[in-house]
């Protein structure tokens, strides 16, 4: 793997020092391949740079297998062209693999080509701003091997939107571990960006296969964000809460089955206090000069009807009466209730 101590060293504040040496900490194996190329290509002068170079890797492109040019014009004719495998003995791969690289500029790292985003990335931090949130991710897990007893890092979902199958960020951690297949590492570490999911270390001792599953599950439930629904992050943790979860697997039930809670949004409880009262033939003369908290009233209203307020205040939230199905998790339970053993 790469060393980038150095760039925590680079002119910069403390906060972005600290940033960047947490940020650093748990770098992908992708990711570290990643920078390493695009830290060659433009070396940052400060610490800002660092942060903005490690907030656009996944503009990058990664092409495993690759890392030469006669490997290059390898994998592009396997992988985009139909050109047949028995015929590649008989043709100038080195040749192929430096038009490829004209076309699609980049750098060989290792055994990969890394090739550039068509157009710079765009700088998403500048000094005197709030420093990034890293959170553009479900899971990180650090695995361990016999090759690499120290373990490296995997960060879910892998992505790489012009990438093959094989440069996907499981398939670079399997490669760099040494294995073929989950069940031959050991799980050293493992992070949810949804602090209502626990301890997945706990939940999935022994079986790492079952765990990367879930996270990039979970990846794809971030991503696709409730299908565009408004306020998606604070319904979809506010139901978290309602079910008091602790567990991946019933996070993504609790997704799947979001049609079985209701939400209010607080900053709606005003104008629909109001329509409430039109629709019970009030006037709207009567109720500006009542002075009624229509807020309040519609709130306590909600309160009624059984909804919870949110922690986080965005809102109220209740389980409605659909049937909840349970696809990820097993339904818990009840417990006995004391004195009901059998005899």
């Amino acid at each position: 793997m790469f060393d980038f101590d150095y760039l925590a060293q680079l002119p910069g504040e403390e906060r972005e020092r600290c940033w960047l040496q947490k940020r650093l900490e748990q770098l992908s194996v992708r990711e570290g391949i990643v920078l390493a190329a695009a830290a060659q290509s433009t070396p940052p002068k400060d610490m800002v740079q660092a942060i903005n170079q490690l907030q656009s890797l996944d503009e990058y492109t990664v092409r495993m297998d690759a890392g030469s040019c006669e490997a290059l014009g390898r994998w592009y004719l396997l992988n985009e062209t139909k050109m047949p495998q028995d015929a590649l003995p008989f043709l100038d791969l080195e040749a192929v693999g430096r038009q490829y690289e004209d076309r699609h500029p980049g750098l060989f790292i290792g055994n990969c080509y890394v090739r550039y985003p068509e157009t710079p990335p765009t700088p998403v931090y500048q000094p005197g701003m709030a420093l990034p949130a890293d959170d553009d991710w479900s899971v990180k897990v650090k695995l361990a091997s016999p090759a690499v007893p120290e373990g490296v890092w995997l960060r879910l979902p892998g992505r790489d939107e012009y990438g093959d199958e094989s440069s996907t960020e499981e398939a670079l951690a399997l490669r760099e571990l040494g294995v073929h297949h989950w069940d031959e590492c050991s799980l050293v570490d493992a992070r949810c960006v949804l602090p209502e999911v626990g301890d997945l270390m706990a939940q999935y001792s022994g079986n790492v296969a079952d765990l990367i599953y879930d996270g990039v599950q979970l990846g794809f439930v971030l991503d696709e964000k409730g299908q565009g629904s408004t306020s998606f992050k604070e319904r979809f943790t506010s139901a978290l809460a309602l079910e008091g979860c602790q567990s991946l697997k019933l996070a993504l039930d609790i997704y799947l089955n979001r049609y079985c809670y209701d939400w209010e949004q607080r900053a709606d409880l005003e104008a629909s206090g109001m329509m409430l009262l039109l629709d019970k033939g009030v006037s709207e003369e009567l109720i500006r000069a009542s002075g009624i908290d229509l807020a309040a009233y519609k709130a306590h209203l909600l309160e009624k009807e059984g909804y919870t307020p949110t922690s986080d205040g965005w809102g109220y939230i209740r389980r409605n009466t659909k049937e909840f199905c349970y696809q990820f998790s097993t339904p818990a339970q009840p417990q006995e209730e004391p004195g009901m053993e059998l005899q």
